[in-house]
């Protein structure tokens, strides 16, 4: 319910993007010698004054950490624990100056300069971006690969082994400008 009334307000203070969180998720990746895991979450809030037409326009992206599901209580609790989730809740990725009718003539992706809000640090990072619109509905895609010792997170271990430093992020958002 508290999602909900969020995401009402949120469009009322952002009212150029509506997110369809029934067909929007972002996961993440991590891996182990022993295996690999995936956590997912469509609890996904978009701060944006940016309309189809846009040459200029900025764009924030905030998740709370809270929300990733693996499907494992344990990982899951893990992962809170190592994030510090407690004391930085949300990750956060802001852009700035995007001009969407680039995105919109590129049938690749295009390489965002962006900055990533995790565990209290922020940093900049190259991400590649795929934006389309089809009947009115926009589709966001990316795919890239985050640090965690540039954010200070230490990595967890099994067996002695910690996880691999690398985070396999992976976005697919499905939403509407609104004019």
């Amino acid at each position: 319910m508290r999602f909900c009334i969020f995401l009402t307000l949120m469009g009322l203070l952002f009212p150029n993007f509506q997110i369809d969180s029934k067909h929007s998720n972002v996961s993440y990746t991590g891996s182990h010698p022993f295996h690999d895991w995936t956590g997912k979450t469509s609890q996904i809030a978009i701060e944006s004054d940016c309309t189809k037409n846009s040459s200029s326009c900025d764009a924030s992206f905030s998740i709370p950490l809270m929300s990733f599901m693996s499907g494992n209580d344990n990982r899951d609790s893990n992962m809170l624990f190592y994030v510090e989730a407690f004391s930085y809740p949300h990750v956060k990725i802001l852009f700035s100056n995007l001009n969407i009718k680039t995105f919109l003539g590129n049938k690749d992706a295009t390489n965002i300069t962006s900055e990533i809000d995790f565990h209290g640090y922020k940093h900049s990072q190259t991400i590649p971006i795929k934006i389309s619109i089809e009947e009115e509905t926009v589709n966001i895609r990316s795919d890239f690969t985050i640090h965690l010792d540039l954010f200070d997170v230490e990595r967890p271990s099994l067996l002695m082994l910690p996880i691999k430093n690398e985070i396999h992020i992976d976005v697919s958002i499905k939403g509407r400008f609104k004019e």
